[in-house]
């Protein structure tokens, strides 16, 4: 009966017990799923000028109102950028997009240009935001940037518009 009841308590020890997982605390890539449309832009540091270029691509005003697309089976998704002013143009940009957990406690969502003959896993570089929040329509991203020698975040929200998910 003893040998019962250690066999019991063992089991009811390892079954209680967390399990290590990397991705335990990612969210689901399924919270993405759909289109998003970047509502607003704003900048966290000291106090001063700031001028973010985003994504070696554009002036961070290009990307308020911006859509991106995201499909979470096969981390495949686009984004557009939005002419708001004089200083920006339409542009259209395919991406590969996954989750990554970092050692600040943040998990981070990244992504590589791609394109039509352009594969991901051929691509070395990318780009890398610490996701602040993220719910079922509506995703805060932190994105580190720098203004002449200064360090500042650019603070990048999105809020879904929309199920679907056509490129």
């Amino acid at each position: 009966m003893k040998k019962l009841i250690y066999m019991t308590l063992v089991i009811l020890a390892f079954s209680c017990s967390g399990s290590k997982s990397t991705t335990a605390s990612q969210p689901n890539k399924k919270l993405l799923k759909g289109t998003w449309e970047v509502t607003n832009i704003k900048f966290i540091g000291d106090k001063g000028l700031y001028k973010a270029f985003l994504f070696d691509l554009a002036d961070s005003s290009c990307f308020k109102g911006g859509e991106w697309v995201f499909i979470p089976n096969n981390g495949s998704g686009k984004f557009s950028t939005s002419v708001n002013s004089s200083v920006c143009e339409a542009y259209t940009q395919a991406i590969h997009w996954s989750f990554l957990e970092s050692t600040d406690g943040y998990t981070q969502f990244q992504f590589k240009y791609i394109g039509d003959n352009i594969k991901a896993k051929n691509v070395k570089s990318g780009y890398r935001a610490s996701i602040q929040e993220i719910s079922d329509n509506m995703m805060i991203i932190k994105v580190p940037s720098e203004y002449q020698g200064n360090p500042f975040d650019v603070i990048m929200t999105f809020n879904k518009t929309s199920d679907s998910i056509e490129l």
